[in-house]
């Protein structure tokens, strides 16, 4: 069995009235970029130690002790509700997870479920508190593998929608290419039955959007298009995100959002030229 190398993942949320790709608006002045993929165990001053990782298929837990320039890191900026965002990604940009680990005897931790066998990585994602308001935050990982027998998924081809249960997702501007060093707006619109869907806030916004670079493995952080001044869900469902990726090749999206009162995940490819 051969496996790909370990892949990056980053988050970002957004809710939007779909502007078109000519009027993307710039991010923010005040942004600063911190240029961690989530490929190291250290960075910035920081790094993550694993304590307790998974070691077969089923339930399991993580546990990763996270220290910076002032000793044990046990509290960051809440980002979208949460001090810490966790990614937990098979090498084949397979069996994706998104998880929100709790400090428990110093250490952060989360139960994380595995499928199926290969090679993984664990990426947390943190702002530290005195950083500006707007910048980039710090992404760090660590690899652990389940032996066994696996069932490695082909990344897909790039396609125009994608389902989930009753809900349709489309890409408006379908399978075209985006220009690497351009920025552009990426939109999506939920569907369901044809109609626009009611999109419910998740995790302080209305969509959740993880971009991982096939090639190189690393992160390429991504940011959001503001909303309205009201803060109101977009009523046509289309959710937009500044994409503007320094390098070409493919880009793996998983994009999260809630309707129904449920959490609905789907997944596309994009190719950057």
């Amino acid at each position: 069995m051969t496996l790909a190398g370990f892949v990056a993942a980053a988050y970002l949320f957004a809710d939007s009235r779909g502007p078109s790709p000519a009027t993307v608006p710039a991010p923010a002045a005040s942004a600063v970029a911190y240029h961690s993929d989530g490929l190291s165990d250290s960075y910035d001053g920081f790094r993550v130690e694993p304590l307790a990782l998974p070691t077969g298929r089923g339930p399991g837990r993580v546990s990763l002790r996270v220290t910076g320039p002032g000793g044990a890191a046990t509290d960051f900026q809440h980002v979208h509700t949460k001090p810490m965002h966790m990614y937990v990604l098979r090498d084949d940009l397979s069996e994706y997870q998104h998880l929100h680990p709790e400090v428990t005897d110093g250490a952060w931790t989360a139960p994380v479920t595995i499928a199926d066998g290969g090679a993984y990585r664990v990426y947390i994602e943190f702002v530290p508190h005195g950083r500006p308001a707007g910048a980039d935050p710090t992404v760090l990982g660590v690899p652990f593998v389940i032996a066994g027998d696996t069932n490695m998924v082909p990344v897909p081809a790039p396609q125009a929608q994608a389902r989930s249960g009753p809900y349709l997702v489309r890409r408006l501007d379908g399978t075209a290419d985006l220009v690497s060093g351009t920025q552009t707006a990426l939109r999506f619109q939920v569907l369901r039955d044809g109609r626009p869907v009611v999109l419910e806030p998740y995790l302080g916004a209305y969509a959740h959007l993880s971009n991982f670079e096939v090639r190189t493995q690393g992160l390429k952080h991504l940011h959001p298009i503001p909303a309205g001044p009201d803060g109101a869900a977009p009523p046509d469902a289309v959710l937009a995100f500044h994409a503007a990726f320094a390098e070409r090749g493919d880009k793996r999206l998983f994009l999260q959002f809630r309707a129904g009162g449920a959490i609905h995940q789907v997944a596309f490819t994009i190719f950057a030229t």
